[in-house]
């Protein structure tokens, strides 16, 4: 086939300065011979055109193997791209000052509070799988998260399988080191536990298409009953199911200002009987504006009502909000302030309805989008009556393939 092409374009190259050869003399003994030396001459340029492409050739093969490393072309061949999933290493470390006496997990002292290892990969065309193991220097290996994502059912939904975040809320269902501070607000804190709520369930997210100015999104899970470390809003049993609802808003208010809004719903038993006893209505709020190319602003707030029925030592109908002012003033610079207030459940004190209120400021410094710093301050006004003072020095780092931004 080659040696076809060869003599086309060698016709051609004749014809083109040999016209007398399309258009021939008169004699056919002349016309005869021309074409015997025009065969001829074709030949020959036939030949030399095969020698300049087999050079050319033996050249790609020799820039071939100088270019394409042998140790990388194996691993390629060992170990297919399929088989091989998403990892990513997210690292924090916390140095904790505080006033307080007790000697509980990281107080005065400098720890990797957590370390997560994040494993994610898509199943087939229809599923993904995302995983993460929390390590801690105070605690043992625990399963933080193991999900199935299910993609395109019907109704466009989409569906979680097995233990994630309840997406309830802003906080709540957001890992620490995607936190605007270093801890989570108080409410989620003592409703929920110290890092909010990790459990096994199965929930489904749509889209609403209806015709309104505004995106809207819908999500309905149902998840283990009980709270996490320290939570107070449930019971401590995880036999009874706890479901929950949410509704998210989304319009921009123009092309620099945007605002979220969502609502939330949560029930379950607050003791080991399988009833839907304590309930949860929350409301959320979310406004972004956008100064200049460097400069953006935040103020997120939620309230959460928590109705528990009537219990021993309080009324059960309890408030605990927080609101957060987040001002991103230069590339890599952001500061803000939070304020947090929480009716406690069964309050040991005297008043039920003494609360715990704290204010913290703190001030990240985003080294790049793989590392960050953050000091931070918080004083706490307990309802017993005596007040914390903490300071903190926190570092985030991340390598890998990461699906938990610094930023």
């Amino acid at each position: 086939m080659r040696r076809f092409f060869i003599f086309i374009i060698v016709f051609y190259d004749l014809c083109c300065f040999n016209p007398h050869l399309l258009w021939a003399g008169p004699s056919l003994e002349e016309e005869m011979k021309a074409m015997k030396e025009q065969f001829a001459a074709m030949q020959a340029k036939m030949s030399v055109y095969e020698k300049r492409i087999a050079d050319l050739e033996d050249q790609l093969a020799k820039r071939s193997a100088q270019t394409t490393p042998p140790v990388a072309a194996a691993s390629n061949r060992l170990i297919p791209a399929k088989w091989t999933p998403e990892i990513g290493v997210v690292a924090d470390t916390v140095l904790k000052l505080t006033s307080s006496k007790k000697d509980v997990e990281g107080n005065n002292r400098l720890s990797l509070r957590e370390l997560e290892l994040v494993f994610g990969s898509n199943v087939d065309p229809f599923s993904r799988l995302d995983t993460t193991i929390s390590f801690s220097d105070s605690e043992s290996p625990s399963l933080e998260e193991a999900y199935l994502t299910r993609f395109g059912l019907p109704l466009n939904t989409t569906a979680r399988i097995g233990k994630f975040k309840p997406k309830v809320g802003k906080v709540l269902g957001t890992h620490r080191d995607s936190l605007d501070t270093v801890d989570e607000p108080l409410v989620i804190q003592r409703y929920f536990g110290s890092e909010g709520m990790n459990k096994a369930g199965v929930d489904f997210t749509k889209i609403l298409d209806f015709p309104l100015p505004v995106t809207q999104q819908v999500v309905f899970g149902v998840i283990q009953g009980g709270n996490g470390d320290g939570g107070t809003a449930f019971g401590t049993t995880g036999k009874a199911p706890t479901i929950y609802g949410h509704l998210k808003n989304y319009k921009d208010l123009s092309d620099t200002m945007g605002l979220e809004v969502g609502t939330s719903y949560m029930a379950g038993s607050k003791d080991e009987n399988p009833n839907f006893d304590s309930q949860i209505w929350a409301i959320d709020a979310t406004l972004t504006k956008h100064l200049n190319a460097n400069q953006d602003i935040k103020l997120q707030g939620e309230v959460f009502n928590l109705d528990r029925k009537k219990t021993v030592n309080a009324d059960g109908n309890l408030w605990g909000a927080y609101g957060l002012l987040d001002f991103h003033f230069k590339p890599q610079w952001s500061a803000g302030f939070r304020y947090d207030y929480v009716q406690l459940v069964d309050n040991p004190v005297t008043n039920p309805h003494e609360v715990d209120y704290g204010e913290t400021g703190y001030l990240t410094f985003y080294q790049s989008e793989f590392a960050r710093w953050r000091a931070q301050y918080t004083h706490t006004t307990l309802a017993t009556g005596k007040n914390d003072n903490t300071v903190y020095l926190q570092g985030t780092f991340a390598i890998g393939d990461h699906k938990h931004k610094l930023q």
